[in-house]
């Protein structure tokens, strides 16, 4: 089953929007070091996860210093935290070990550039990918990255990069880029994601999302699901 997550998630009606239209996680961009729309401070996200149901698992986007991740994390107590700007491999190690031992699972999300490079200091994604299945992670996540904006770009990844990476490690890959209910269908067929992570492609304006786009988003995931079984 192709697991979904909504992410840039800022009000209360769009935590319940997204739970009632059966999103298996809910993310919130917190205290991210550059300026993004969807951008949270920890206050902000704590109320909003209090309001996230047991069922659903909260998920906090931030970046930066390990000391600032770690604050983050200890502030919103999130089920998940991915880290999704310039960690170096050594912080991910420390932070995948320091926030596993609080009962936090770790997403490292590898951003790729239209010309198949990530954003790391390991440039190749299936080099990264294995040096990172080494840490304490629990998922990789594949992005786009463009030079405007480290998320969120609304470019969909080259998915042959997608699925190089899907075969190199035993860890779920997730697939974020330029989804919407226009495409996600044929991705999925085409690349098999454990995991599909949207998020401009079910907003009508930064920070506010479409509720007719969030059900047909999620109505075509379950209708792939139905149709696949034996």
């Amino acid at each position: 089953m192709t697991r979904v997550k909504i992410c840039g998630l800022m009000n209360e009606e769009d935590v319940n929007l997204c739970v009632k239209a059966g999103a298996h996680t809910v993310g919130f961009v917190v205290d991210y070091p550059v300026p993004v729309p969807w951008n949270l401070t920890k206050a902000e996200a704590g109320r909003l996860i209090e309001k996230v149901p047991p069922y659903v698992s909260s998920c906090v986007v931030t970046g930066g210093t390990v000391e600032n991740i770690l604050a983050a994390a200890e502030a919103v107590r999130p089920d998940l935290v991915q880290l999704h700007y310039q960690e170096i491999l050594q912080e991910i190690k420390e932070l995948s070990h320091r926030l596993s031992r609080q009962g936090i699972k770790t997403i490292k999300a590898l951003r790729i550039d239209s010309h198949g490079k990530c954003a790391f200091e390991i440039t190749d994604p299936v080099i990264a990918a294995r040096a990172l299945a080494e840490t304490e992670i629990s998922a990789l996540l594949v992005d786009s990255y463009t030079d405007f904006r480290p998320g969120g770009t609304g470019v969909t990844v080259d998915l042959s990069a997608f699925k190089a990476v899907q075969q190199e490690v035993a860890l779920p890959v997730i697939l974020a880029g330029g989804l919407n209910p226009a495409n996600v269908l044929q991705i999925i067929h085409e690349a098999d994601p454990y995991a599909v992570d949207v998020l401009t492609g079910v907003e009508d304006e930064f920070g506010n999302k479409d509720p007719d786009k969030v059900y047909q988003f999620m109505r075509i995931i379950k209708e792939s699901e139905l149709n696949n079984r034996p």
